[in-house]
């Protein structure tokens, strides 16, 4: 009987390594690391799978069996460390009336030393290091264990989950859903590992704006907008082309911006003139095609999907009363991920002079200032520089200036009402001096 018991109480706490080791690596593995041991076709990479998708019943089943284990441990592991002691203590000049209660206490500290730090800080240790070895280890076992306890294991966790619904904690349907502060602290994380480059890093950042930017941030605004009517003729054109090199057009209704009725494409006009020179003096109205149009405040992330969906490469954005607020390209868009492409044929709209000195246009857009700037500018309803600067202050005038976060903000040129170039100097602050 002796013999039996010194195996069982080993027994148990291997069984407790098992179950805490099991916890861990179900809560540690990562999806894609599970979908990666799929598509390598391991053997027991199914169980994982398995195991990870029902995380709540497997953690239950965990649960059980530690508390199985838990329970045999106090039922015989204190007696039978007591007799693996008594060697011990008869060696000892214990007096025979204390002799029990100290037996007792060494029992169950060396109970409880050998549980801990073999059944469940050792596996747990071992388990972050490896979760995955560790998890195509213990998931085909683990799964015999559940269905072995499934009664059991069903009863415990619908009786949980009652309990927690009664404190308004809802189903954990979700509970493997990552949220996208969740996948930026991946990215930051691999960043700093380097696993990415700061170029991927920055375009992994841009990415997540597309949410959160509105598209007249990052529209041409009307003012900017070149038109051509749709009464002209492909002479027109030609000659509209030779000052303007844009690739398409938006076509008005007598040149008048608020009603825009298709977009002219350069390409095919040129492709029409290639096949008959008699179309000069015709009009352009049957090369034009129809334009998409959307509320100005809709988010980038929701316009790009629209625009892939119906296939058009740029949108005239509407205001809340119906006529035109500007137009957004699909290199508009783009850009809030790579950055500005002009930038590489030479386009200037933020210059950077030197350390803390920039020259930046008024029309360019708020977002892009800040980021330049690593400040935040609160802009209620304005989206470019020249927007929050009137905003502040409407009567500015050239050589005026105002200062936000230790930066002076200076407009070198106006433009009738607008802004046309602004001046961005960082002001170094005076440190005072202890006495």
């Amino acid at each position: 009987m002796a013999v039996f018991n010194d195996f069982f109480v080993v027994f148990l706490i291997v069984m407790t390594a098992f179950f805490v080791a099991s916890e861990f690596a179900i809560v540690a593995i990562r999806k894609p690391t599970v979908l990666q041991l799929l598509e390598s076709g391991k053997p027991g990479a199914k169980y994982v799978a398995q195991v990870t998708s029902n995380m709540n019943d497997y953690l239950a089943a965990c649960q059980l069996g530690n508390t199985l284990a838990a329970l045999a441990m106090g039922w015989v592991g204190e007696a039978t460390m007591r007799s693996w002691l008594q060697p011990l203590f008869d060696l000892l000049p214990i007096p025979a009336s204390i002799e029990g209660p100290i037996a007792v206490f060494v029992a169950f500290i060396l109970v409880t030393f050998l549980n801990v730090v073999l059944g469940e800080l050792a596996p747990k240790t071992f388990t972050i290091h490896s979760t995955e070895k560790v998890a195509m280890f213990i998931a085909r076992p683990l799964v015999w264990w559940y269905y072995i306890t499934f009664p059991l294991n069903w009863l415990l966790n619908h009786s949980a989950n009652l309990i927690t619904r009664m404190f308004g904690v809802k189903s954990d349907a979700d509970l493997d859903r990552m949220t996208p502060t969740e996948l930026k602290i991946i990215f930051e994380d691999s960043y700093r590992q380097g696993l990415l480059n700061p170029q991927e890093f920055r375009y992994m950042q841009n990415i997540f704006k597309l949410d959160d930017v509105p598209a007249q941030e990052v529209m041409i605004p009307r003012t900017k907008m070149v038109t051509i009517s749709k009464a002209s003729t492909v002479q027109d054109l030609l000659a509209l082309t030779a000052d303007e090199t844009y690739h398409i057009f938006p076509v008005t209704e007598e040149r008048d911006k608020d009603h825009i009725v298709g977009m002219l494409q350069v390409s095919a006009v040129m492709a029409g003139l290639g096949r008959d020179l008699a179309i000069l003096d015709q009009p352009i109205e049957k090369f034009m095609t129809p334009i998409m149009q959307v509320f100005e405040g809709m988010k980038l992330q929701e316009l790009l999907f629209r625009m892939q969906q119906e296939g058009q490469t740029f949108v005239i954005l509407m205001d809340e009363y119906g006529g035109t607020s500007g137009l957004v390209t699909l290199e508009d868009v783009m850009e809030v991920i790579v950055g500005d492409m002009e930038e590489v044929n030479g386009a200037q709209g933020i210059r950077k002079v030197a350390d803390g000195h920039f020259i930046v246009q008024g029309h360019e857009p708020l977002v892009s200032v800040e980021e330049a700037l690593g400040i935040e500018l609160s802009s209620p309803g304005v989206h470019t520089l020249s927007g929050w600067l009137l905003y502040q202050k409407f009567n500015l005038e050239a050589g005026d200036y105002l200062e936000e976060e230790n930066w002076r903000f200076v407009v070198r040129s106006m433009n009738k009402n607008s802004i046309r170039q602004v001046e961005i100097i960082r002001q170094h602050t005076k440190e005072t001096s202890q006495p």
